[in-house]
C-alpha cells in the first residue's frame, strides 16, 4: 500500500504495530459513534478534553495492511524550526515553585513548526531508521490531522488486567551509562509512576495495583528511553474508557501533583497542546484495547504542521541540558 494513496482519502486512521498485533491496520471512512458501538473502536482525547468524554469513531472498513514505507519519496526539504520562547526562564520559574513546595514536577512543552510537510511524507521520515510502536497517521472527520511516531505505551486492558508503561529520562543513544547513573531522571521516573498507581487505584480492585518493574531501558533509533510498568486488575464492569477517564492528561505529560502541575503548563505554554500529549486508542470489544500517548507526534492546523518536544522539569533540572533534550527528541523528524 503506497502512502501517497491515503492522501486522498476524507478520512482514516492508520496505526502502527503497537495496535494491531505488530502489524499495521487501516481505518477507512470514520464515522462518530458511540462507545463500543463498533469493533474496532477508535478514541482519541486530545491534551486537553475530558478523559470522561472522548472521541469515539467507527470505520466503514477496518483491514490489515503492509504500508511501503521504503519506497515511499522522501519528505524532501523539511525545514524544522523549534519555536521554545523563553525556555530556560520557564525552567528556573519551575524550579522556583518547586522550592516552594507548589509542585513536584512539570512537564514543560515546546513545539517546532514545519515546513515543506506532508502526512505521508512526516510518517516516512519518523519510520526512516524504524518504525515505532504506536506510530500513526489519522485524519479525522471534519479535517483534523495527526502524525505520530510515539513510542510510549499509554495503557492497554486485557480482559480484566491493566498496564501502563510511564516513560521519563532520555538520552542520546550513546549516553545509557549516564542515563542509568542519573538520580535526576531516576526520580522524575518515580514520581510519575507513583502518580500513575494512584491514578489506577480507583478503577482497580484493592490492593491488586502494582509496580512490575521499577525503571527499565528502551532504545530508539535517535535515543535512549526509560520506563517502569505499572498493573492493577480491574473492578468488574469496568472499561478502557473508565481507564482513560482515571488516567488521561497522562502522568509522563503533566507533573505531579497533576492539578498543580496543570496549573502551572496553563501559566507557562503559549497555547493548546490540542492532540501533542493527548491519548490514541483502539478497542477491540470491550474486553481489549490498546493506547499511546502523543509524543512524538505532530498536527495540522491552518497554518501547516506543528511538533511538539517537552520534558520533565524536576529540581535538579539544569535549563541547558533540558534544551538539549528538546533537540534529542527532535531526532525523531531527522
Amino acid at each position: 500500500m503506497k502512502l501517497l494513496d491515503l492522501e486522498r482519502e476524507e478520512s482514516f486512521a492508520l496505526l502502527g504495530p503497537g495496535f494491531a498485533d505488530g502489524r499495521f491496520l487501516l481505518l477507512r471512512g470514520l464515522r462518530p459513534a458511540c462507545a463500543f458501538e463498533a469493533d474496532p473502536l477508535l478514541v482519541f482525547a486530545p491534551f486537553e478534553r475530558a478523559g470522561a468524554s472522548p472521541l469515539l469513531f467507527a470505520a466503514a472498513s477496518a483491514a490489515a495492511c503492509e504500508p511501503r514505507l521504503a519506497h515511499e519519496p522522501a519528505p524532501g526539504h523539511l525545514e524544522v524550526e523549534l519555536q521554545a520562547p523563553a525556555h530556560s526562564e520557564k525552567v528556573r520559574a519551575i524550579r522556583e515553585a518547586i522550592a516552594r513546595g507548589d509542585v513536584y514536577q512539570v512537564c514543560l512543552t515546546a513545539r517546532a513548526r514545519l515546513e515543506g510537510a506532508s502526512g505521508a511524507g512526516l510518517l516516512t521520515a519518523m519510520c526512516a531508521r524504524g518504525v515505532p510502536r504506536f506510530a500513526a497517521w489519522v485524519r479525522l472527520p471534519g479535517g483534523g490531522e495527526l502524525v505520530s511516531a510515539s513510542p510510549e505505551l499509554f495503557f492497554e486492558t486485557r480482559g480484566a488486567h491493566v498496564h501502563t508503561e510511564p516513560m521519563k529520562g532520555t538520552a542520546r543513544p550513546d549516553d545509557g551509562g549516564q542515563l542509568a547513573a542519573s538520580e535526576k531522571d531516576r526520580c522524575e521516573l518515580a514520581m510519575i509512576t507513583d502518580l500513575l498507581r494512584n491514578d489506577l487505584v480507583p478503577v482497580c480492585r484493592p490492593r491488586s495495583v502494582r509496580v512490575e518493574h521499577e525503571r527499565r531501558v528502551i532504545p530508539l533509533p535517535y535515543a535512549l528511553q526509560t520506563v517502569s510498568d505499572v498493573v492493577g486488575e480491574l473492578t468488574e464492569g469496568a472499561t478502557a474508557l473508565d481507564v482513560l477517564a482515571a488516567l488521561h492528561p497522562g502522568g509522563s505529560v503533566t507533573g505531579a501533583p497533576k492539578g498543580a502541575a496543570l496549573a502551572m503548563i496553563r501559566q507557562l505554554e503559549v497555547g493548546p497542546r490540542g492532540a501533542y500529549c493527548g491519548a490514541l486508542g483502539l478497542c477491540r470489544g470491550r474486553l481489549r484495547s490498546t493506547f499511546s500517548l502523543l509524543i512524538r507526534t505532530a498536527q495540522r492546523d491552518e497554518a501547516g504542521w506543528t511538533y511538539g518536544v517537552g520534558g520533565g522539569i524536576v529540581y535538579g533540572s539544569d535549563p541547558d541540558r533540558e534544551m538539549d533534550e528538546l533537540h534529542v527528541k527532535l531526532g525523531a523528524l531527522r
